[in-house]
């Protein structure tokens, strides 16, 4: 494929173990260009068998969180469905790039470090992604590799949340549009300015078993269901839960599936979503920091017991919240 000399397509670098895509190299010289244009472009190679330490990486072992206090100071790249891709930009591309139509998240993951495009890759994706700029041109292209999920079975009692009735389905659509509304909020870092915002420090946000992990195919009751889009903790009744990361409450609610909720806005389109509270300690438009305490661990709405739900949201897409947390 052509190469514009005035927006160059780059191929993301091969980053951490996968080595699954190609790079390209930027010119800048109208010979270099067309002498890049005229050339074959070798194809992506094949995923190599790295994907099952990838598996690895995301196999609960220990099945207890670190403890809250570990920090890890910027994403790991993983091109998988559910998973992130950070690619390497140019300073000469726009602030503004877009994957699936939605703004995505730029800047530096590391003090110093290069410019990248931080992308959540939702549970559909699969095969060549790309990022574009506002009039549609492509910016960078990627390969994503299927990842196949296991199957959840769960019993609950109460079958109104297996079945739901005419009205508590009218209350969930309008229960989940507000939720995809504010999802779709591009803003800048909390107290940061747009131009080289850095990468939101995660933490885990409570300390104990993951009950429930990311893309588990769920059936309540041996009736299917959407995946689940999250992580489920186990924890005690009123035990305190904190936020993951600095932010901005965006919206807190007592939802039908998703019970006492909180919505937090790290900025550029990532969030977190924190469900089942037994209580809610913040208000709409609080400023927190991460390790604040935000609500208290329960078992309102869809919840078999007490636990907290975690969903991370990038660029409208929801992604395990485990590749935010994994050490280099």
């Amino acid at each position: 494929m052509p190469i514009r000399n005035t927006f160059p397509v780059l191929f993301a670098t091969a980053i951490s173990m996968l080595g699954v895509l190609a790079s390209e190299p930027v010119h800048s010289t109208p010979i270099a260009a067309a002498a890049l244009a005229a050339q074959t472009p070798d194809p992506v190679p094949e995923l190599t068998p790295a994907l099952a330490a990838l598996d690895d990486a995301l196999r609960i072992r220990d099945e207890v969180t670190p403890n809250v206090r570990q920090r890890s100071a910027m994403p790991r790249h993983a091109p998988v469905n559910g998973g992130v891709a950070i690619v390497p930009l140019p300073d000469s591309l726009p602030l503004t790039l877009h994957y699936q139509g939605q703004p995505v998240w730029t800047g530096h993951v590391q003090s110093g470090g290069p410019r990248v495009a931080v992308v959540g890759l939702p549970l559909q994706a699969e095969g060549e992604q790309q990022l574009t700029d506002a009039e549609g041109r492509v910016a960078a292209r990627w390969l994503v590799t299927r990842k196949t999920y296991p199957e959840q079975r769960l019993v609950l009692k109460d079958t109104r949340y297996v079945t739901p009735d005419e009205e508590q389905l009218a209350r969930f659509a309008r229960e989940a549009e507000l939720q995809k509304q504010t999802y779709r909020q591009f803003s800048a870092a909390p107290g940061r300015a747009m131009q080289q915002p850095p990468w939101p420090v995660f933490r885990w946000p409570l300390s104990g078993r993951l009950s429930s992990p990311f893309g588990l195919q769920r059936f309540f009751n041996d009736v299917p269901r959407a995946p689940h889009l999250g992580l489920d903790i186990a924890g005690r009744t009123g035990e305190p839960v904190m936020a993951p990361a600095d932010g901005r409450v965006a919206l807190t609610g007592d939802f039908f599936f998703n019970g006492r909720t909180v919505i937090l806005d790290h900025g550029q389109g990532l969030f977190s979503m924190l469900c089942h509270f037994d209580e809610i300690r913040v208000q709409q438009g609080d400023m927190v920091t991460a390790g604040t305490t935000v609500g208290t661990v329960g078992a309102t709405g869809r919840a078999t017991g007490p636990h907290l739900h975690w969903t991370v949201s990038l660029n409208d897409a929801r992604i395990d919240p485990r590749w935010l947390l994994t050490d280099k």
